[in-house]
């Protein structure tokens, strides 16, 4: 087993080494991605293990190709090698990462990365601040939210409790809101001006629902939203919500890593919110199920958490130390610090500095040339490394059209995974530049193939 391990180990790391040279892979259209994956019939005896993991590596690689630095749909996952290697290490010891008596090495390790990110957004100057790792930004915002809920409203109260959002915000807070037991029609969609809330707008709505004898208790602010990058009035919405007495969460699962960026100043006011979801495997290029769930006061996680079971009386937590398990759903956790901090440890903070500052400049290249381009419209600019523009064209439907099969000629030639969305009831083509692989010559070349591909399609 050792010497087949070996193997496979190498194989990936020679696919990592390798990857600008490897398939995007995974663009199928729907009729052929809904066909059944052939695959052999799990038998009551065993398989010869070479065998089956030559077929588990078959399957896999039908997937998408998402660290391939021109993949630059929806917000991928470029994970770096020693995120693997940081998370393969520790899944072979198999340790229980519930708490500190069980996995001491493992829960160092968490606490370490956290206060990491305590210190960047700015929540170190409390001491009370604390955090958890989740899977994903999801769990890490209902972890939040949850305990928001309870601090803000209780279950007595749940029918009028009331929350603040805008159509930018993600649907992953949606199923949140609906998990913790919001009624949706105590949702409040702000508007927003180029895709950022309008703070005077929600100030308005808050006071005009507490006249009608509703509770609101949280605003749920955007720093890097999936659209377009854009970034919520963050600072603005502190204010509010300190004087109305709310609960401030920003859903920073893809934006917040531009803390650790020379452009840390569009984040201005996420060190004033009460907590902050980010993930570490989308702009911290971990492999996926990491997230930070950081808040200002530990105790409010404690308090929805904290669990008493008989059997754990001989584990119980100190102040200092309290068990992972007391600050969010999960009892039994696997190991989610070791990949971060493997990765932390041996690139340092400024590499990863310069890979997002990276980033967020050739978006802005992108738009420089949108905008000089006589075929292409900006939609929104450059923001966190998002870009969107649409093919022009008479008519919305027109250019729709072209969008659509623009980027489907540049995923069918291997060029680059690039897809559309929808901006103001508008299809426009997305771009995300956050591969620490890709370089300023990827996006020219990426570039060049868009006006060769629009020559060649009469646009």
């Amino acid at each position: 087993m050792a010497e087949i391990a070996s193997q496979f180990i190498h194989k990936i790391f020679n696919d990592y080494e390798q990857n600008d040279f490897n398939p995007l892979k995974g663009f199928k259209n729907r009729q052929e991605v809904r066909k059944k994956v052939e695959i052999s019939p799990i038998g009551e005896t065993g398989s010869n293990l070479e065998d089956a993991i030559k077929e588990e590596i078959e399957l896999l690689e039908r997937d998408a190709n998402l660290r391939h630095p021109r993949y630059y749909g929806f917000i991928p996952g470029p994970a770096q090698a020693v995120s693997w290697l940081g998370d393969l290490i520790s899944t072979a010891y198999n340790s229980h990462a519930g708490g500190w008596h069980l996995a001491p090495g493992v829960s160092a390790m968490e606490k370490e990365v956290i206060n990491w990110a305590l210190g960047l957004v700015g929540y170190d100057t409390n001491p009370r601040a604390g955090g958890i790792l989740s899977s994903g930004g999801t769990m890490a915002g209902l972890t939040a939210l949850t305990a928001a809920r309870d601090a803000k409203v209780g279950l007595r109260d749940i029918s009028k409790a009331t929350v603040y959002l805008t159509d930018q915000t993600h649907t992953a807070n949606h199923k949140c809101l609906h998990l913790i037991g919001i009624p949706e029609e105590n949702w409040r969609y702000i508007k927003t001006d180029n895709f950022a809330m309008v703070a005077s707008d929600l100030e308005t709505q808050i006071e005009k629902d507490k006249a009608a004898g509703l509770i609101p208790f949280v605003v749920i602010g955007t720093c890097g939203t999936t659209n377009t990058g854009a970034i919520d009035p963050l600072d603005e919405i502190a204010k509010i919500c300190e004087a109305q007495d709310l609960w401030f969460h920003v859903d920073a699962a893809y934006g917040g890593s531009v803390v650790l960026s020379e452009y840390k100043h569009l984040a201005k006011g996420i060190e004033k919110s009460d907590s902050i979801a980010w993930d570490g495997h989308k702009w911290l290029f971990q492999i996926y199920g990491v997230a930070f769930c950081l808040v200002k006061d530990l105790r409010n996680l404690l308090r929805t958490y904290s669990v008493g079971g008989e059997y754990l009386q001989d584990v119980k937590d100190s102040d200092q130390y309290p068990n992972w398990w007391d600050l969010g759903p999960e009892l039994t956790r696997p190991p989610r610090g070791p990949r971060l901090w493997l990765t932390l440890k041996t690139l340092g903070s400024a590499k990863l500095s310069k890979m997002i500052n990276s980033s967020i400049k050739y978006a802005e290249w992108l738009e420089t040339q949108i905008v000089e381009s006589e075929r292409l419209e900006l939609v929104s600019k450059a923001s966190l490394a998002i870009v969107t523009f649409r093919v022009k064209a008479e008519t919305d439907k027109e250019s729709a059209k072209r969008n659509i099969a623009l980027a489907e000629r540049l995923r069918r030639d291997n060029v680059a995974g690039i897809f559309t969305t929808e901006l103001d009831h508008k299809n426009a083509l997305r771009i995300i530049t956050i591969s620490p692989e890709e370089t300023l010559d990827d996006i020219k070349d990426m570039f060049a193939s868009i006006n060769q591909i629009m020559d060649e399609l009469g646009y």
